[in-house]
């Protein structure tokens, strides 16, 4: 399957000028991607690229309402502005992201003058994307938090809400607080209102539990032998915290950061859209939210995505103590959810056929290998192939005549094998006869993303972007 290292081209020609006007910068963005383009199409090399360092304007940390709610593997906005602005010649201002997991590329794209169309099997990246790219009005959103805090104090009871394992994430008295606060939230009348209180209150949920921060999905914080005296020593002075926590403190805190965030978007971006959910499965997308009309072929000009890497996120653990406060997903409904998503860790015990996936060969010989070394892996990465060929599939329908797809996606390695996602995915495209453009390689400099998720899988330390044109 080949050897992950390419032999890369440096991209240290070209450095942009953040000084230049707004529609110089955007045709000089233009152009560069063409450079970049006609590079490629010259030497057939993969291109080494520093998006940070390319887009060096873009500050990568606490930015508009990226930061609004926590998330694992969010994509580098750096990715999305450049082939956002690279693009803003199209007539028709819309782009695609069928994984639309945080809304970054939604966010960037409503900032730009497009109309975000979003898709993800999780609720609770369509209800956060939902979030981030709405224009609240900021006077709204106080008066609502004044309301929420008035009832907090009056009320004394509240539903119970199922969590997963509650003893072991929550003391019982923050539980109940947490309900409570819940319960005012629910009656919150006016919907996109209530969703943006929703998100803050999932942030809390994570901030006053035991699951340690620095870790996506949910593991219980606490001190071990192993640990520095120093470490340890900042554990339990964090266990502590959570203990003493204020609820409606830390609430009230993580609400005023969040309208500081919508506050300085709507002053940048007055006019910015809201991002239209386009369905829940990227291999079926839809226009309207009963998913009873198909997406027209040949209609998006613009696909931005970067699906799941196979083997390198727990999306759906990651997420299971917010859907469950939400009640998105009760803690039953859970697997079924993630059985619903690409790129899932678990499947229902059955045999390997690779007879019926209809893979190419080098990819079944690669199945046969893992299979020899641990069968599920091998079960899982068929799925996820196959399942990665049909979201193609769907992509190449809807993307319309001269229009381009760029994927962002990584390779890694399954049981000691290399697992090449990036030329399956090439292999795919070309199926439908979309042409190679151009590819371009970012190394990974921790963006939340589970690198190693298990001792079956290898760190990914790259990240590959394709750009294809129909």
């Amino acid at each position: 399957m080949g050897d992950l290292n390419s032999n890369l081209m440096a991209l240290s020609s070209y450095a942009l000028d953040s000084t230049k006007k707004e529609d110089l910068l955007d045709q000089y963005l233009q152009e560069t991607l063409c450079q970049m383009m006609d590079e490629y199409h010259k030497n057939q090399t993969p291109i080494d690229i520093d998006f940070r360092k390319l887009i060096h304007w873009l500050r990568a940390g606490d930015q508009l309402t990226h930061q609004i709610h926590p998330y694992p593997a969010k994509l580098l906005p750096h990715i999305a502005y450049f082939f956002l602005k690279a693009h803003k010649n199209l007539t028709q201002k819309l782009v695609l992201d069928p994984f639309c997991g945080s809304g970054t590329v939604a966010l960037e794209a409503s900032i730009h003058g497009f109309l975000p169309l979003v898709a993800d099997a999780n609720p609770l990246a369509l209800l956060l994307t939902k979030v981030k790219t709405t224009p609240y009005c900021i006077e709204k959103l106080i008066r609502i938090k004044e309301k929420i805090s008035y009832k907090y104090i009056r009320y004394k009871v509240a539903p119970t809400i199922d969590i997963v394992n509650p003893d072991l994430w929550y003391l019982p008295e923050h539980k109940k607080q947490l309900e409570i606060l819940l319960r005012t939230i629910e009656e919150i009348v006016d919907q996109e209102e209530k969703a943006f209180f929703k998100i803050c209150f999932s942030s809390l949920t994570k901030k006053v539990s035991f699951a340690d921060p620095a870790i996506s999905v949910p593991v219980r914080l606490k001190t071990k032998e192993k640990f520095s005296p120093t470490i340890n020593a900042r554990i339990n002075k964090r266990l502590d915290w959570i203990k003493s926590a204020n609820i409606i403190q830390e609430f009230n805190i993580i609400v005023d950061a969040n309208i500081e965030r919508v506050t300085e978007t709507n002053n940048k971006y007055p006019n910015r859209s809201t991002a239209k959910q386009v369905g829940i499965d990227a291999r079926s997308l839809f226009t309207n939210l009963n998913d009873s009309i198909p997406m027209p072929d040949n209609s998006v000009p613009l696909v931005i995505t970067s699906p799941p890497y196979g083997s390198a996120q727990k999306y759906v653990r990651a997420s299971s103590l917010s859907l469950n406060w939400l009640e998105l997903a009760s803690p039953k409904e859970l697997r079924s959810l993630e059985e619903k998503s690409i790129g899932r860790e678990h499947l229902r015990k059955t045999p390997l056929h690779l007879e019926e996936s209809n893979l190419p060969e080098d990819y079944v010989q690669l199945l046969k290998k893992i299979a020899h070394k641990n069968e599920l892996r091998a079960r899982i990465t068929q799925k996820y192939l196959i399942e990665m060929s049909q979201v193609v599939d769907e992509i190449a329908r809807v993307t319309a005549p001269n229009g381009r797809v760029i994927f962002v996606l990584g390779n890694n390695q399954v049981c000691g094998e290399t697992l090449r996602n990036d030329r399956f995915i090439i292999e795919c495209f070309q199926k439908h006869h979309l042409k190679l453009k151009l590819i371009l390689i970012d190394d990974i400099k921790s963006r939340g993303l589970m690198t190693k998720r298990n001792r079956t899988a290898s760190v990914i330390s790259r990240e590959t972007v394709l750009v294809f044109e129909k």
